[in-house]
């Protein structure tokens, strides 16, 4: 059965305390409990988008299957690992197992694809899996992605991993997208299995200084933060894109202990929190946020890393509060205005907006049940209260 949340409280003055010199959010805005919202967030994201004929996610909470919605089911796969971490419960694990079959026939009976940055999701999601679970079908095909995936590094304008295998040889469409999660994988694999890895003549952590400094020289601006698709197009400026930078940069900082790469993390996490936001009530937000859209569950994977930076030791206490009172901003408001509860928990596409359809599409639920259990995690570890 559904827990669902009642929520009371009024807007209060932000107080802060600490715990072992750890800044603890004790702002009263609302008074939500947030284990009892992740539980009924990814308890209805399970119930109502799994398939459980052919164990994947389905496109929306009708059923709809779309067949080559492959990068999507990574971060399903990411929100089970978060769920059943969380809580240790069969409801999370046994899909887990069935995922990697199901998924595997879903895609043509393998989890190769055409696009770089897809299996990249896949990559970091897998290693997840296996690290959760112990399941060894997981350090198996994570190993196989990772193996796939640096084949999309070329020497053509200056270096970088393509978006898919058909711009490979031409050098195009290189960015972020296939880029940043590459580096993830590359940091978190050698500090797994360190020098004894080698891929295509590179070792880990080879890879990662190769893959961090091309996004770090082409896709960044330095001074602000800033992560970019166009120099000149904002609007190529999105969530998932600096969220995983910052992920890359924080994995560096945690292998090597230079500060160059923590600050450069947090100079992404202050660009973003400041920058793509809605104007009115500093939501985070992507501008293109529409109906079934893949720009809808960008948000969810900013959400990710900027939890695992707010949770960092070495994080100054500072931006460790500012980060914190931000998430919980756009977590206050997608629980209690961006929602409907009944009869199961549904989220709109932008968090401070119910659906405005009875239809929501899985990219959008995705991003809004990261952020509750980044949120109860963040509660879990004592940051919030």
């Amino acid at each position: 059965m559904l827990k669902l949340i009642f929520i009371t409280g009024a807007w209060c003055m932000l107080a802060c305390g600490k715990i072992n010199d750890v800044y603890i959010d004790k702002s009263t805005k609302f008074n939500i409990d947030w284990s009892a919202a992740a539980d009924s967030s990814s308890t209805s994201f399970v119930n109502v988008y799994w398939n459980s004929t052919k164990h994947h996610f389905n496109n929306d909470n009708f059923g709809t299957v779309n067949q080559f919605d492959y990068w999507p089911e990574a971060h399903g796969l990411d929100v089970l690992v978060d769920a059943y971490t969380r809580t240790k419960g069969n409801l999370y694990k046994d899909k887990i197992n069935d995922f990697y079959e199901g998924v595997k026939a879903k895609n043509g009976n393998s989890f190769y694809n055409n696009y770089y940055d897809d299996m990249g999701w896949h990559g970091m999601a897998h290693l997840r899996a296996f690290e959760a679970t112990g399941d060894a079908r997981y350090e198996a095909s994570a190993k196989q992605l990772w193996q796939w995936i640096v084949t999309g590094w070329n020497d053509f304008d200056g270096g970088g991993i393509a978006w898919n295998h058909e711009n490979t040889d031409a050098g195009k469409s290189k960015g972020i997208p296939s880029n940043g999660p590459a580096a993830i994988i590359a940091a978190r694999r050698w500090q797994k299995y360190g020098a004894a890895e080698v891929v295509n003549g590179l070792n880990d952590l080879q890879w990662l200084d190769k893959i961090y400094n091309w996004m770090k020289e082409n896709r960044v601006v330095q001074q602000s933060g800033r992560v970019y698709e166009k120099i000149a197009d904002p609007k190529g400026d999105w969530t998932y894109n600096a969220g995983t930078y910052m992920g890359a940069a924080l994995e560096y900082y945690n292998i090597t202990g230079n500060k160059v790469y923590l600050n450069d993390a947090i100079k992404t996490a202050d660009w973003t929190t400041s920058t793509l936001v809605n104007s009115n009530n500093k939501v985070l937000s992507d501008w293109a946020e529409q109906q079934d859209h893949d720009v809808n569950l960008f948000k969810g994977i900013f959400v990710r890393y900027l939890t695992l930076l707010i949770m960092h030791k070495d994080l100054p206490e500072a931006n460790r509060k500012k980060y914190i009172y931000f998430l919980k901003n756009s977590a206050e408001i997608l629980w209690t205005t961006g929602v409907v509860k009944s009869p199961v928990v549904l989220f709109g596409y932008h968090w401070w907006q119910a659906p405005v359809e009875t239809k929501v599409a899985l990219r959008t639920q995705l991003s809004a049940c990261m952020l509750m259990e980044a949120l109860a995690k963040l509660r879990a570890a004592g940051y919030v209260e």
